[in-house]
């Protein structure tokens, strides 16, 4: 993937030179990847770069899109025209407008900031920030990443930066200056479906969709879990006519183990006579300084979901180095699990607050004020738990948390998520309740459809949050949250307690993993799911806390490292 970033003036008195625009480009370009030159094009009172490998970026003019459509679009660029479907961010721009879409899941996040002389609008809030000049932290983006390990809806880390909503148009009246957005609603509204015949008009929706992308024009890979999302994708795939070179990747042993996404998923590339290969996701010998930053100047500090990539992003690196333009991913929206109450609902998919967990008055004193449930989030009186529930699913989850961890990606390969196309939701929201609960009819279309292969019961990475009981994680942790930087965000009695629970460091590793992985092939997976709805909400471990914490200590310190080196805060 790249990133992109689409600068307007109002006059050519506050014209930006491309020399800047090519300077910002090359600090946010990871420096694993090399070789990589952005490609800078000028307008008429605008300017586009497009940074980092380009393979699968498309540009007209000063227009640009990243990311993947369905279906034949060629008036994609023409501001006014239909926003196209498929999971991608789009600039587009004339004399007259300047346009912003962000695709219908809201898969792609874009950033903007709008001033008296510039419109600047980027896939990088660091971008942003440099063009910007300075930094002006924002305190409800500690207080959106301190509870749900992300940046809430509308929370940037800077005041001046906003997020582009999902399914939205940003439109730019060049001669009045004025900038409007327009939305797309997100409702559901269950029709009363007989199963079978949801079923297949369901099959018929997926089947349309996943076979309407372009996969041909550049290099995609595709990675294979042994779960049902991307084996049923896989099968239409093949039925389509293309033949994917597929990946799995996580650590050496889990090759070799029974009921893993390793295991499984060399079983449906072989099934399918597909050329297949195992990545290695070792933990880097790099000390985790090196592995925190990397990570946080990849993805902008969206996301907490720092294990999957505490290989010091040499995988996505590789994945680059060796010609793929863009990996397709099994993301989806069919349906959530099981919850008790709209709590749950909320926690459930990382829309937790700090008053979930910790006393008001400490909450607002890291929030700089109250942390209330984002605008259009709140449970409307004719709504079931279910369908609040999958709301949140559409309008948080999917756009806040794994629109993150695609910006994590984004220096290094294009995405795809053909799952999250806008026929596909929209069907989706149209479904009863029982069949979207715990993706009922998906699960039972997906297995009908799919060869005679076991699914698998546990991941190839399947650690998790192990890396912070032990080694040299909860020391950076504790000696990050003993700074000046971490005293100035957080209050001094809420970072002792933290650090407490960091000093008791546990063994190796290897046995809970065997451990869990034993309970994992015995205990059947109904039963963990009808526990875990009635536990209800589980909250933030303290350890998860301090690392959350020493995140943010760390993006604040590199995002002011920026506005330092750029002329000063």
């Amino acid at each position: 993937m790249s990133n992109l970033l689409h600068t307007t003036w109002r006059d050519p008195a506050h014209a930006l030179a491309q020399e800047r625009l090519l300077k910002v480009a090359g600090r946010i370009q990871p420096k694993s990847l090399g070789g990589h030159p952005s490609r800078i094009t000028q307008g008429e009172g605008t300017l586009l770069a497009v940074t980092g490998p380009t393979g699968a970026a498309v540009s007209a003019g000063t227009s640009a899109h990243l990311g993947a459509f369905t279906g034949t679009w060629h008036s994609w660029n023409v501001p006014g025209t239909p926003v196209p479907d498929g999971t991608f961010a789009l600039v587009r721009d004339d004399r007259q407008v300047i346009e912003a879409c962000s695709d219908f899941a809201g898969s792609r996040t874009l950033w903007y900031a709008f001033t008296e002389d510039h419109l600047v609008i980027s896939t990088s809030q660091r971008a942003l920030v440099l063009l910007l000049g300075g930094f002006e932290l924002n305190r409800a983006a500690v207080a959106w990443y301190l509870s749900s390990g992300s940046l809430g809806t509308s929370a940037a880390w800077d005041l001046r930066v906003k997020r582009l909503p999902r399914g939205a148009r940003l439109i730019l009246d060049r001669q009045a200056w004025s900038l409007r957005i327009e939305e797309s609603p997100l409702r559901f509204a269950p029709r009363p479906w007989a199963p079978r015949d949801c079923e297949h008009a369901l099959t018929e929706v997926l089947r349309t969709t996943l076979q309407g992308f372009d996969f041909g024009s550049a290099r995609w890979g595709f990675p294979l879990s042994g779960g049902y999302d991307c084996r049923f994708m896989l099968t239409q795939l093949v039925e389509g006519g293309l033949r994917p070179e597929t990946m799995t990747w996580g650590l050496e042993a889990s090759q070799h183990a029974p009921g893993n996404d390793a295991y499984v998923a060399a079983q449906l590339a072989r099934h399918y006579d597909l050329p297949h290969e195992y990545l290695l996701t070792e933990m880097s010998e790099e000390g985790p300084g090196a592995i925190v930053d990397a990570f946080l100047l990849a993805s902008g500090g969206g996301t907490d979901q720092l294990f999957p990539y505490l290989d010091g992003m040499r995988l996505w690196t590789s994945l680059s180095e060796r010609g793929f333009d863009g990996i397709i991913r099994g993301d989806e929206g069919f349906g959530w699990i099981p919850v008790r109450d709209d709590q749950h609902a909320r926690t459930s998919v990382g829309m937790m607050l700090l008053t979930d967990f910790m006393d008001p008055a400490t909450a607002e004193a890291i929030a700089g004020g109250p942390q209330p449930i984002p605008a259009g989030l709140e449970r409307h009186s004719d709504e079931t738990l279910e369908m609040y529930r999958d709301r949140l699913y559409h309008g948080f989850r999917i756009p806040v948390g794994l629109a993150a961890l695609n910006e994590v990606k984004a220096p290094y390969v294009e995405i795809a998520s053909p799952l999250l196309s806008r026929p596909v939701l929209e069907f989706i929201r149209e479904m009863p309740d029982a069949l979207r609960t715990d993706k009922a009819l998906f699960r039972r279309l997906a297995t009908a459809l799919s060869p005679a292969i076991p699914y698998a019961t546990m991941s190839a990475d399947d650690d998790r949050n192990d890396y912070l009981r032990t080694g040299a994680y909860p020391h950076w942790m504790r000696a990050t949250l003993q700074t000046p930087q971490a005293s100035e965000l957080f209050p001094e009695a809420f970072l002792s307690r933290l650090t407490s629970h960091l000093g008791h460091t546990e063994g190796g590793l290897l046995p809970r993993r065997d451990l869990r992985g034993f309970l994992k092939r015995i205990i059947p997976s109904g039963w963990v799911k009808a526990v875990r709805a009635q536990m209800g909400p589980i909250l933030p471990s303290p350890r998860l806390l301090a690392l959350r914490a020493a995140l943010i200590t760390r993006q604040v310190a590199l995002l002011r490292e920026d506005a330092r080196a750029w002329g000063g805060e």
